[in-house]
């Protein structure tokens, strides 16, 4: 998924994308050669399709290993196996790259990050997956929201009004006047709050912290939170539990680093529309193994929180490349 500040945009796994975090920091670099331009676009472009399929397996994975296992025991293996494909790549870039200067900045998001993580996991085994991906597109406009609070980012009249159309968006989607809405509904927006909460979080921390490091504690300080209620509601996985688990982790980790490769390849106001396909994907898969068909109103509210975010995007993105022809002159 993508978020981004007035100054700068990230790329990252929420959990929700689900699950965590590859996370690294987008900073604005010079054009490529003409030449090279169609040919890597379209790669970028090939690239994210590919990691929303990923995204939506994951998804589907945890929605069917909610019938047998808690949110925290999901949260847990999907972060140990997370690890244990991470640690060889850690150990050849260079431990040094670890070194932190914020140990305690790195836990309270990742506290913040596991809770967002349980709420999304609990809820995606109750709600239906189009319903549930649909609610958490709503993650970008609680980035604006928190930003606006304690960055004290100035959002302009058109940002504030798409955000006011995304946010209505979620309100076709939960039809509050017609349908009972419930905890898990509420959780998910629960979720999409505490994982926007993590990207305020890395406003403060990349000035000093490597992506390797926020990559690395992330996971680790999420697994050990895991670890006591995992145990303390312990399920035995069966054989059939075996592959969805072991899918988890390699499409959790293997998902946000592609979708942050395809974002360096093209721009985000390229690559954010991707995102949608989520949408169906993840349907398409809850047809198939859970016989679960999405209401007109999912779609369309899930169209219109889409496309307000990424009005969003486009916007910011035009606006950060006019700061970047007016800075020479600024620098002259």
């Amino acid at each position: 998924m993508f978020c981004y500040g007035s100054r700068f945009l990230i790329s990252y796994t929420i959990p929700h994308s689900d699950s965590v975090h590859y996370l690294k920091l987008m900073t604005s670099a010079g054009a490529p050669p003409s030449n090279t331009v169609s040919s890597s676009v379209l790669t970028g472009v090939v690239i994210a399709v590919l990691s929303m399929f990923l995204f939506s397996s994951t998804h589907t994975c945890v929605r069917y290993l909610t019938d047998t296992m808690t949110a925290p025991q999901i949260v847990f293996w999907r972060m140990l196996i997370s690890m244990a494909i991470l640690m060889p790549y850690f150990a050849w870039k260079g431990l040094h790259l670890l070194k932190t200067q914020r140990p305690s900045m790195h836990m309270m998001r990742a506290i913040i990050n596991f809770a967002g993580m349980i709420m999304w996991f609990y809820a995606i085994g109750v709600v239906p997956l189009g319903k549930a991906v649909a609610i958490h597109f709503t993650l970008p406009l609680f980035v604006i929201l928190l930003a606006i609070v304690f960055l004290g980012e100035r959002v302009g009249i058109r940002r504030t009004v798409a955000t006011v159309i995304g946010f209505s968006g979620t309100l076709v989607v939960l039809q509050p006047g017609n349908l009972e809405v419930g905890w898990a509904e509420l959780m998910i927006l629960g979720s999409a709050a505490l994982y926007a909460g993590t990207v305020i979080f890395l406003k403060f921390m990349v000035k000093t912290e490597t992506p390797l490091a926020l990559t690395f504690y992330t996971n680790f300080f999420i697994l050990f939170l895991s670890l006591p209620l995992s145990i303390w509601l312990w399920v035995s996985p069966t054989i059939d539990d075996i592959l969805p688990i072991l899918f988890i982790g390699v499409t959790g980790t293997l998902a946000p680093f592609m979708y942050t490769s395809a974002l360096k390849m093209a721009d985000a106001s390229i690559i954010g529309p991707t995102d949608f396909l989520r949408l169906p994907i993840t349907s398409g898969f809850a047809f198939a193994l859970f016989g679960e068909v999405p209401t007109i109103w999912v779609w369309i509210g899930g169209g219109v929180i889409f496309l307000s975010t990424w009005y969003i995007t486009l916007r910011e993105s035009r606006l950060e490349k006019q700061r970047r022809k007016q800075s020479p002159e600024d620098n002259a």
